[in-house]
């Protein structure tokens, strides 16, 4: 199959990298030094103790995924609407595109250029990093669950999702994947702006118990929007988050890797979708948007 991956930063490339060594076409769009190092070393993949080197077709050039059957979408939130409309341009009708973005907003945007019908989402459950250019660095236990938005897109997601498989991914298909996603949402938002905020790794806020109970506090005013919203998440899914988090405790999450290499997060797409509809429904987020705040306000000095 003819696949492209948009995108290929730690997320990308490391679900890429399975599917060419399992045969298919894979195209990686990535761009400036990490573009660089791997056209001239090839993508090199950690997978724990295990090294792999793929070559393949390392690009900027989004035309190369004319002919491309699936693409997974890997861009920062703040990229997608853009990036869609210029892989609508390029892309045959007949090719579906499966987010495997952070939050739940992402959706919502791909639809409004795509159609619903032939956007799929996934929860990318992985521990994963961009070590140095060209390098992919991967720990811990990894899947994915997919699952269509439209009716048509069913039946394509228990396709890949056995093409995946066969390509030694594990994953699974929902029928309620945007519940999936609020879920994996939740998690994220849990840890990964409170860790920006406070230059802490996973474990080390479940070892402080003053940010542990932030992180709780977060918490319970996520299952509030999300249940306004329609997703009916309870304590119970705050308490498995934890539970969770006890297997990445040594993770560095996205955004605290953001801001040590000198970059702007994606709070604004991934903390500002909640704070959005928490004003919608007038349910109140002040440790969140606390915790927002203090990120935004050590953006503003790098």
């Amino acid at each position: 199959m003819n696949i492209g991956i948009m995108g290929s930063g730690a997320v990308g490339s490391f679900f890429g990298s399975f599917l060419t060594e399992a045969g298919h076409e894979v195209k990686y769009i990535a761009r400036g030094n990490h573009l660089a190092e791997m056209n001239k070393n090839g993508l090199v993949i950690m997978r724990g103790d295990e090294k792999v080197t793929i070559h393949r077709t390392f690009t900027d050039n989004i035309e190369a995924l004319d002919d491309s059957e699936l693409i997974l979408f890997c861009v920062k939130s703040g990229d997608t609407k853009e990036t869609a409309e210029r892989l609508k341009k390029v892309i045959p009708e007949s090719a579906y595109v499966m987010t495997l973005q952070n939050g739940v907003s992402n959706e919502e945007e791909l639809v409004k250029v795509l159609g619903e019908e032939r956007v799929l989402s996934a929860a990318a459950y992985v521990q994963a990093s961009v070590e140095s250019p060209g390098m992919i660095k991967q720990s811990g236990r990894y899947k994915l669950v997919i699952g269509a938005l439209g009716e048509k897109g069913k039946e394509a997601a228990k396709t890949f999702s056995t093409l995946l498989n066969e390509a030694q991914i594990p994953a699974d298909c929902s029928r309620q994947i945007m519940l999936r996603k609020w879920k994996k949402y939740l998690f994220s938002l849990l840890f990964n702006p409170l860790s920006a905020a406070t230059d802490r790794s996973i474990g080390q806020i479940l070892e402080d118990p003053h940010l542990k109970e932030v992180a709780w506090m977060i918490g319970l005013e996520t299952i509030q929007v999300a249940r306004l919203c329609g997703y009916p998440l309870t304590e119970e899914d705050i308490h498995i988050a934890f539970q969770n988090a006890e297997f990445a405790k040594e993770h560095t999450t996205s955004m605290l890797q953001d801001i040590r290499k000198g970059k702007v997060t994606e709070a604004d797409e991934l903390i500002g979708y909640v704070l959005k509809k928490a004003h919608e429904h007038k349910s109140p987020m002040n440790t969140l948007k606390t915790v927002y705040l203090l990120l935004k306000s050590i953006e503003n000095t790098l």
